[in-house]
């Protein structure tokens, strides 16, 4: 009787043939670094790992896969980096393996954040004075809705847009002119 084979020993025997180009062996080789790198800031920023942890775990994986340049981490780091969030860890990262100065990111989410309070004060202003007008609210007691404002959302949207550009110049710059 004839010997039942899976579908993985089907497949194995169909490719134990087959090898893989430099140019595949390389692209193979930058997505597990940059797997393992994104792994790693999950780990990170969800509080499993510490700040030395994550230092030793990169610089073992620099080691590991001969890396000389910092630009997968910077480009991951910069990723996740969020106007509305406290960054400061990623910053620290950032500075800690790539020696890079944060000063220019730092200002930019603080741009944003000032920017982003004095418009939303003033849509605020602007909303309570509609409502006065319109329909006669007033007082102390009302605090319209931004979030179910239209003009707002866009408004935000457009702010965030403004911040991820000026991210992205300060980004290319980080990663030496490429991205």
């Amino acid at each position: 009787m004839g010997e039942i084979k899976s579908t993985l020993d089907l497949v194995l025997e169909k490719t134990k043939n087959l090898t893989l180009s430099s140019e595949e062996k390389k692209e193979q080789k930058q997505k597990e670094i940059e797997n393992r790198i994104k792994g790693m800031m999950q780990k990170y920023q969800d509080g499993i790992l510490s700040q030395n942890q994550l230092i030793t775990d990169y610089e073992i994986l620099k080691k590991d896969y001969n890396m000389s340049q910092n630009n997968t981490l910077i480009l991951e780091i910069t990723q996740r980096i969020e106007p509305d969030q406290d960054n400061q860890p990623l910053l620290e990262v950032l500075q800690a393996c790539c020696t890079t100065d944060t000063a220019a990111i730092e200002k930019i989410v603080e741009n944003f954040r000032k920017t982003y309070l004095k418009a939303s004060r003033n849509r605020l202003e602007r909303l309570k004075e509609d409502l006065a007008q319109q329909y006669k609210i007033t007082g102390s007691a009302v605090f319209p809705n931004l979030d179910a404002d239209k003009q707002w959302r866009q408004q935000t949207r457009e702010m965030r847009a403004g911040f991820e550009d000026q991210l992205n110049r300060v980004k290319v710059n980080l990663l030496g002119g490429k991205s």
